[in-house]
């Protein structure tokens, strides 16, 4: 072991905030700076008195979880790690550094990494940590978090998170205090565990959140710290505070991070490497926005594939037909798709299943070929139709599920994850084990299969409608049953990852019974995500309001469909705020919704790029603050910026101004207003005029106006 240091300061510079670390005398590593100067920070005493940056059992404070929790082959429950090593290297794609620490324990061959992989364009800082087994026998990991920073706070100190009541209530905006003890916000549910809470943060450690003079929310000041475990199973942040004794004195925060250990204490075994999942975390000296735009333009940089790709309008047949069509019904959609000007004609469930038909959920699932009694020409056809009519052909697929009423289970019911006893049906269907290669190469071969019967199918949606309820493998000893939990999402990215491999020019949409499966971990081998099966467009504005903090609008697909009643032209209006598609039963339109719905699309043709590429700015919030009856934000992309507005309901404040931030100043500005219900006016306004701000335009609940602005001397 190398001699550590007392003078060390090992400095993390994320671009606009950092941290600092340094070891004690002993090589246990300590957190010595924090937030916008932590990278900066001086050591003004000895190493030891600073907090440990990432606890361990090791005896020094008995009365908080640890991070980190390791059973040693010998059945020793401490843990002592030293720092060994430290390593800095360009960050792969030259953008930031790469900083592994390595430490080891006094005692025992096991070697804790610490990867931090910093990306100055957007300030936000990776971090996770690597954990490799050198003893005699296995380990036990009881607790492995990837992070675990440490903040003093006062007792208005605010954080958000995003737990609902499950399906059709994600990205919820939940706002509260951290409170004495731990919190922990858990995601469970192995497959779809976001359906419950998303794995995301949005945290004020100085105090409340900033409000306006009016009390408002203020979307664009204060300190901020946003938080993302991209891990596609079981996740948790928790918040542990402790107060002290000196009266009004900060309380002491720590923040753990990283895959959920619930039920899941995880053997590794002797020669082998366990590589936590990566939490992507941002400190804004800007507000919400500033952690809307760090997340963004890292998510694009180093997340989304094909992230310049301008995602395209998507009509689905689902909430038309749901499992009752045929060839004739499904070409006369793809008529109305191309006359309204889609891009991709997007064919769900319920076209699969020969000696168990697809007609209802019950079953079929598992076998996908194409059921001749709906389809009798197979897909070619419906993929021919839409060709000829210039436009995609898309198509659902569930890729990992099995119905009991299937072939595929009568052939292989050992596929299924289960423990000894019967498994538990959820929605009439079960898991298929991801950890049986056999079982991954046929979930691989399930999209192959599907586009080779459907030449020149160009869009997939995966989907995943249960979770995991009866965890367990066959193919793991009984010693390490409890390793599934974290084995199977690496089993499932593999099986993503040959797919998008294999099929580079297919578009894949993510989608897990709605936003079950909404990480940046998974996010990776995809091009989009159904955010919510809630498509009632007043909750979609506070859904969408919440996700994009971290999720750019080009990945969040948002579908203009009868949910709620709604108007058409409000519903059209909040869908247009994200990747815009539509569900809906084109041929029993009206002739005033069809308008309303052409319109919607020229809007989008021309707005679209603005919208998921752009910068997000702010100003009503329908989530937070007293009156939440409406919302406004803008996106700007260059010299171009959409404004959307809306009233969800009675008011009971004084409307708002909206005075726009992050306008290009162009002296005279064309400005295209629509509520779409009728063409868009075209105005011009000064840069005086627009600094004045708009005055708020809506006086009736469901109604919404889009703006439309750029510098006067643009061509259209």
């Amino acid at each position: 072991m190398a001699e550590a240091r007392p003078d060390d300061v090992i400095r993390i510079d994320a671009g606009g905030w950092g941290l600092s670390w340094a070891p004690s005398a002993d090589g246990t590593l300590h957190q010595v700076g924090l937030g916008p100067a932590g990278a900066a920070a001086t050591r003004d005493v000895d190493a030891h008195w600073y907090p440990r940056a990432f606890p361990t059992l090791d005896g020094t404070d008995p009365f908080r979880p640890p991070a980190l929790h390791v059973v040693h082959a010998d059945g020793t429950l401490s843990t002592r790690l030293a720092l060994d090593d430290v390593d800095r290297s360009d960050a792969a794609d030259g953008s930031g550094e790469h900083v592994v620490l390595t430490t080891v324990d006094e005692l025992f061959d096991l070697t804790v990494e610490h990867h931090l992989r910093t990306h100055p364009d957007s300030g936000v800082l990776e971090q996770w940590v690597e954990v490799v087994n050198a003893e005699d026998g296995p380990v036990t990991l009881l607790s492995h978090d990837s992070i675990a920073p440490f903040l003093m706070v006062p007792d208005d100190a605010e954080y958000v998170q995003f737990g609902g009541a499950g399906w059709a209530d994600e990205w919820r905006w939940s706002a509260g205090r951290p409170v004495i003890g731990t919190t922990v916000l858990g995601s469970l549910g192995g497959v779809q565990p976001h359906l419950q809470r998303s794995p995301c943060l949005l945290l004020s450690p100085t105090g409340p959140f900033d409000v306006d003079a009016a009390g408002a929310p203020a979307q664009d000041r204060g300190e901020v710290i946003g938080l993302s475990v991209a891990w596609g199973g079981n996740s948790h942040v928790s918040l542990d505070l402790r107060p002290r004794a000196e009266p009004g004195a900060p309380g002491e925060l720590r923040v753990r991070a990283g895959a959920h250990a619930l039920g899941a204490p995880y053997r590794l075994d002797p020669g082998t490497r366990m590589v936590l999942p990566t939490v992507a975390w941002v400190w804004s000296s800007a507000g919400r926005d500033g952690v809307t735009e760090a997340f963004h333009r890292w998510s694009r940089a180093r997340v989304l594939r094909d992230p310049d790709r301008r995602r395209p309008l998507v009509v689905n047949n689902w909430e038309a037909t749901y499992f009752d069509f045929d060839e004739h019904r499904i070409v006369g959609l793809i008529d109305r798709a191309a006359e309204l000007g889609a891009d991709v004609f997007l064919l769900d469930d319920g076209w699969f299943g020969t000696t168990r038909p697809r007609d209802d959920d019950t079953q079929g699932l598992g076998d996908w070929d194409v059921d001749r009694r709906k389809l009798p020409g197979g897909l070619g056809p419906l993929t021919d139709a839409a060709a000829e009519r210039g436009i995609r052909f898309g198509i659902w697929v569930e890729p990992e599920m099995v119905n009991p009423l299937s072939d595929l289970y009568d052939d292989h019911p050992e596929w299924v994850a289960r423990d000894v006893r019967e498994p538990r049906e959820h929605r009439q269907q079960l898991y298929l084990d991801p950890l049986r290669p056999e079982v991954r190469d046929f979930e691989v071969d399930v999209v192959g299969q599907t586009l080779r019967s459907a030449p020149g199918t160009s869009y997939v949606k995966w989907d995943a409608n249960r979770p995991v309820t009866d965890p367990g493998s066959a193919t793991l000893p009984a010693d390490r049953q409890a390793n599934v939990w974290f084995d199977q999402v690496g089993a499932t990215w593999d099986v993503m990852a040959r797919v998008a491999a294999a099929h580079p020019d297919v578009e894949l949409m993510l989608c897990a019974s709605g936003g079950g499966r909404v990480d940046h971990g998974s996010l990776r081998w995809f091009h989009e995500f159904w955010t919510s099966d809630n498509t009632d467009p007043v909750a979609r504005v506070r859904m969408q309001w919440a996700c994009s903090h971290f999720f750019p609008g080009a990945v969040m697909a948002a579908h203009v469909t009868r949910w709620g009643e709604r108007p058409m032209a409000f519903a059209s209006a909040v869908a247009l705020s994200g990747r815009f598609g539509i569900d809906l039963d084109l041929e029993t339109t009206t002739p005033s919704e069809d308008d309303v719905l052409s319109r919607a699309v020229e809007w989008a043709r021309r707005t679209q790029d603005v919208v998921q590429q752009g910068t997000v700015r702010r100003y009503v919030s329908p989530v937070d603050g007293a009156d939440r009856s409406r919302a406004a934000f803008s996106v700007t992309l260059g010299d171009r910026t959409v404004v959307f507005a809306y009233q969800l309901e009675e008011s009971t404040s004084t409307p708002p101004v909206i005075r726009l931030r992050g306008l290009p100043r162009a002296g005279t500005y064309r400005v295209r207003t629509t509520d779409l219900h009728g063409p868009a006016e075209e105005t011009t306004s000064t840069d005086d005029e627009l600094d004045r701000g708009i005055e708020w335009p809506l006086d009736r609940p469901l109604s919404a106006r889009l703006w439309e602005i750029e510098p006067a001397r643009r061509t259209a």
